[in-house]
């Protein structure tokens, strides 16, 4: 089926569509890194009881699409201390280091990305990494990352950032390749919004979520390596009149006082089993520390921002709609993906097989944010179902309103085996 001119651009609520980036750079490694522990829908069931409103853990599963989370075993200590050492349902993995940064998960993922690719820390001409979560305010994870890799001491870069920061710094990444001598870019996203970015009793927010880290490494390729087709099409975004939809604050040291006074009152409505109250509170006060959503407002808004991306991408490669064998966003939670690929077809004119090139793994990982579409993309290459010359389209979108997608053709990595490795 035909691709429209690029010409004829539909009307777009969000994307401009002329402002994007075209870079000769190839994606030659990558890899993800999953934290032992786990979270399953047995631990929500027991918040909710005690909030004198139960939910069984079938309606918890059936009102998030998650059957478990995976997150780090400090996370599971600190939902211990919330809501109480006999909470059920909190599975603790072989590795129990008593703190697990998000700069170790960042370094875990960044490793085999670099294996997997085959080429040496010291070849990295720059590193990038972005997060939603990152409490670190300097030295920044990618710096630790780079100095623990024993990188040279080339250009660090941290973005910060909701869900959509992972298709922001591949365009940062492959603009920096293009526009300098820099020749090996290394991504790097980790996130640990569990305990970093909101309150584990917000369980209506909190049970969305896992935590992990993804890497990319990318590289510049001249223009006799390829042809015209080997190009990297990516384009973002962002609308700031959104932002009351889902938001977040970074606590300050003015802060402090007021948030242990907020998480007393938290602690003692939970434990008075005053559910009500305490969902009131959770939706009424903007709390320092703690991130924010309105639930129908993300799930109208963010498809249609990640479907116009995809759509903007296709029309300027030139592909036509059967070119693209998967769609790789990400993973918000599984009713916004399909409501993406609803968009796509009934707005944009796509074919109804758009839906059997989504791609949708949140139900055994939760939203991971800017880690979700690197683990998405490890998991498909672990299920053998990538071949080398694909067209990937990889949208996100995220709390600002931000949002964007790449598109880019795989090819595959020097080392398959370590990523296809479990």
């Amino acid at each position: 089926m035909k691709q429209p001119r690029m010409e004829q651009w539909p009307h777009y609520t969000y994307i401009v569509p002329h402002v994007y980036t075209r870079a000769k750079v190839r994606l030659i490694g990558f890899g993800n890194y999953v934290p032992s522990g786990r979270i399953t829908n047995e631990f929500f069931s027991y918040v909710t009881t005690r909030l004198g409103e139960p939910r069984s853990p079938q309606e918890i599963e059936h009102a998030t699409g998650l059957r478990t989370r995976h997150v780090r075993n400090s996370t599971l200590v600190l939902c211990q201390k919330i809501a109480g050492k006999d909470a059920p349902g909190l599975i603790f993995g072989p590795r129990r280091p008593e703190e697990e940064s998000l700069a170790e998960m960042a370094l875990a993922a960044a490793k085999k990305a670099l294996a997997s690719a085959g080429r040496d820390p010291v070849e990295v001409d720059t590193i990038i990494g972005a997060s939603s979560s990152d409490n670190d305010a300097f030295p920044t994870f990618p710096s630790i990352v780079q100095t623990r890799l024993g990188m040279r001491s080339v250009r660090s870069t941290m973005l910060k950032g909701g869900c959509a920061c992972q298709t922001e710094s591949l365009q940062a990444c492959a603009e920096v390749l293009s526009a300098s001598s820099a020749r090996l870019a290394l991504l790097v996203m980790a996130e640990g919004l569990l305990s970093n970015v909101m309150h584990i009793l917000d369980w209506r927010l909190s049970s969305l979520f896992g935590e992990g880290a993804a890497a990319f490494l990318l590289e510049r390729r001249d223009d006799d390596e390829d042809g015209d087709n080997e190009a990297m099409y990516i384009i973002n975004g962002a609308d700031a009149h959104q932002a009351p939809a889902l938001h977040g604050w970074t606590p300050l040291r003015k802060d402090v006082i007021a948030m242990a006074e907020e998480d007393r009152l938290i602690q003692r409505l939970y434990e008075e089993g005053k559910g009500a109250e305490l969902q009131r509170l959770f939706v009424t006060r903007s709390m320092p520390g703690y991130a924010k959503m309105n639930g129908r407002e993300v799930f109208r808004e963010a498809p249609r921002a990640m479907a116009e991306a995809v759509d903007a991408l296709l029309r300027h490669a030139g592909l036509d709609y059967d070119n693209l064998d998967y769609i790789i966003p990400h993973q918000a939670n599984s009713r916004i993906i399909h409501r993406m690929g609803d968009l796509l077809i009934r707005d944009y004119g796509w074919p109804s097989s758009t839906m059997e090139k989504l791609v949708d793994n949140f139900r055994d990982y939760g939203n991971l944010s800017n880690a979700s579409i690197g683990t998405s993309l490890v998991e498909l290459m672990q299920q053998g179902k990538l071949r080398e010359g694909q067209w990937l389209a990889l949208p996100a979108v995220g709390a600002g309103l931000n949002y964007g997608s790449c598109l880019l053709r795989f090819h595959f990595p020097e080392n398959p085996a370590t990523i296809v490795a479990v």
